[in-house]
């Protein structure tokens, strides 16, 4: 395959598109054409991070070292930081240590979080002690606080200065700053947040002007072990590009940019997929085998355990189902029903509470909507479940059996889709945290003993 494209930009997304449908070829053409690889990371780094994801660790290190260092460090800030560290890891520790001192101080933490203990401890002895410092700083921070989000590379100056010092200031600083020009924070002689002011709104004053007369005092900040969710909710509810963070003494560390804030609620929101049935909240197609085992394991045992409460319950019937074969077929479209429907009452609660729909105090509202949405839904349903288990068995009863335990599972399934979240949230737990699981028993149990105990009644 050969690219004889005039247009970079096209150069770049032919080799990022061939990467991703045939990598080992990919690879095998890069390799053989290192000037459009070096014409791609010129002029986009991000398809380059892209085609790097794509190929094989090994390759995609080689590739990486023949770049100069600079533009190394630029691929690396594109890609994911688990894939990042993938690769890091095929390089010794000095060499890795070189690229990672060009990328970006919060990228750089994020990818050396994913190497493992050893590794990590290799390449930070062998990092400069100032990008270190700076790098093991960040690492302290929990991964989903805004300390672990947040760029310490911040425009911030000094109260005091004229709005023509603080221009001249920021040409001084802007090849270090690059793209974080949005705001411009001042501080105090403490380092404390005073105000922040535009780049814009600083642009267009007097020389003369001070700053302390453009900035907005006071302005919107959060802690560094606010959690990201709510770092998110404030930068989308005041429409911010970014949001200073602070110590406990009001000292300015950092800021989280609006494209950080993007990446927690997508981070949080495949948590959140994840934990409803019980896979690993941090678990990702680069995680190790072993530690994906020990993470979904304990959750399979709950339903193990879950499906042994439900095979003790059919017990007792066990003497109905042989005498009217026709219930066991019949039995698990009834657990069906109820287990969509209490899915999509988990679905719409646990979305509201990502997006900070469902305070405390409207929770049991939502509970009892969701509850005659199931109510409706049982009505409709149970009429035609009831409907298909006669003209399947040509029995009435059987017909009414269906319908009785068609009904009451999607009433229970309503309520315990939208409680089980609100239960969780109030015993201070994750909403998400296995929620599908715990409504699966619920359902399971419900639909198959209100089936069977109707069974018994009239059969």
């Amino acid at each position: 395959m050969k690219f004889r494209v005039p247009d970079p930009r096209q150069v770049a997304e032919s080799l990022r598109d061939f990467a991703r449908r045939r990598p080992i070829e990919a690879a095998e053409y890069i390799e053989s054409h290192r000037d459009e690889w070096e014409a791609l990371v010129g002029e986009s780094p991000e398809s380059a991070a892209d085609v790097l994801e794509a190929i094989d660790e090994e390759s995609a290190a080689e590739l990486l070292v023949d770049l100069e260092s600079h533009d190394a460090g630029e691929v690396l800030d594109e890609m994911t930081p688990e894939s990042a560290a993938d690769v890091i890891e095929e390089l010794n520790p000095a060499t890795a240590a070189d690229l990672i001192e060009e990328m970006t101080t919060d990228q750089a933490a994020d990818l050396i979080g994913y190497l493992e203990e050893e590794e990590r401890a290799a390449v930070l002895a062998s990092l400069e002690p100032g990008p270190a410092a700076a790098i093991d700083a960040l690492l302290q921070y929990a991964p989903d606080s805004a300390g672990g989000i947040m760029t310490t590379d911040v425009a911030a100056l000094p109260v005091g200065l004229t709005a023509g010092e603080a221009i001249e200031a920021l040409r001084r600083l802007h090849e270090d700053l690059g793209s974080n020009l949005s705001y411009v924070y001042v501080t105090d002689y403490s380092q404390q947040l005073a105000g922040v002011v535009s780049f814009r709104d600083l642009v267009f004053a007097r020389p003369g002007t001070g700053l302390e007369d453009v900035m907005i005092p006071e302005p919107h900040s959060v802690f560094t072990d606010t959690d990201r969710e709510e770092v998110a909710e404030l930068i989308q509810r005041y429409n911010l590009l970014a949001i200073p963070v602070i110590d406990p003494s009001g000292k300015l560390v950092g800021m989280v940019k609006v494209s950080e804030a993007i990446r927690a609620v997508q981070a949080e929101a495949t948590e959140d997929i994840a934990q409803m049935v019980g896979a690993g909240a941090e678990e990702s197609i680069y995680t190790p085998i072993l530690r994906s085992v020990r993470r979904r394991l304990p959750w399979l045992l709950v339903n193990l355990v879950i499906g042994l409460f439900i095979a003790l319950m059919i017990g007792p019937f066990r003497e109905i189902i042989e005498e009217n074969g026709v219930l066991a077929l019949l039995m698990p479209m009834v657990a069906l029903l109820g287990g969509n429907s209490g899915a999509q009452s988990l679905a719409v609660i646990i979305r509201a509470m990502a997006l900070g729909e469902l305070p405390p105090g409207r929770a049991m509202r939502a509970v009892r909507r969701e509850f005659f949405v199931g109510l409706t839904n049982a009505g409709s349903l149970a009429v035609l479940a009831g409907m298909v288990g006669w003209m399947y068995s040509q029995n009435p009863d059987i017909g009414i059996i269906m319908g009785v335990g068609v009904g009451v599972n999607l009433m229970v399934a309503g309520v315990a889709g939208a409680g089980i979240p609100v239960l969780l949230r109030r015993l201070g737990l994750d909403p998400a945290l296995a929620s599908n699981i715990f409504l699966t028993l619920i359902t399971d149990l419900v639909g198959f003993g209100g089936f069977l105990l109707t069974a018994s009644i009239l059969l």
